[in-house]
């Protein structure tokens, strides 16, 4: 009987722990950016973000899912005329590489970018835009971050101008602080 459960125990120990590969990762961030249009759409941005990512991680440090990025505050400030509060929400595809040295990097285009605004102007910028971003992942749990965002806002929602095509341009700078989690 000792010899048997030795055996298992012996057995048992030497397994591996299985793992489903899932990343949740939230984060909490501050963008601060401008938008630029041909006419008159040029201005300031800043707004903090809250954002979730979920991703199914490979063995060989690559990871794959979706990401998403939501507005909890935040003002655009144009170059002239009234400042408004601004929300903005995206919903990304990302792409993510978690390098053996502290560090990790993303590539994500985002299919769905919004930036809500309230009045004067009332209404959404709507369109899409891509991002790359870096982490350091060199303190226990935590990992900071920083990302550069261009977008393409090509559509006006809402508000006076609803219906409306749009050429602008939205390019930000978001520093993050995240927890990764692997499940």
């Amino acid at each position: 009987m000792k010899k048997l459960l030795l055996a298992m125990a012996f057995t048992l120990g030497f397994t591996g722990v299985a793992h489903a590969n899932i990343m949740l990762e939230p984060y909490l961030g501050y963008e601060m950016g401008k938008t630029s249009d041909v006419s008159s759409i040029n201005g300031k941005t800043d707004a903090v973000n809250l954002g979730l990512r979920l991703a199914y991680k490979t063995p060989v440090m690559l990871w794959l899912g979706l990401d998403g990025q939501f507005g909890t505050s935040g003002d655009y400030k144009p170059d002239s005329g009234s400042n408004a509060s601004l929300k903005h929400n995206t919903y990304y595809g990302v792409v993510g590489l978690d390098l053996p040295i502290l560090l990790r990097g993303w590539v994500g285009y985002g299919f769905s970018d919004e930036l809500k605004l309230d009045s004067p102007y009332s209404g959404s910028l709507k369109g899409t835009n891509f991002k790359i971003g870096v982490g350091f992942t060199g303190l226990p749990f935590v990992s900071l971050n920083a990302e550069y965002i261009k977008g393409n806002l090509t559509k006006v929602s809402g508000g006076p101008s609803d219906g409306t095509s749009l050429s602008a341009t939205d390019e930000s700078v978001m520093l993050s602080v995240s927890l990764p989690l692997v499940f």
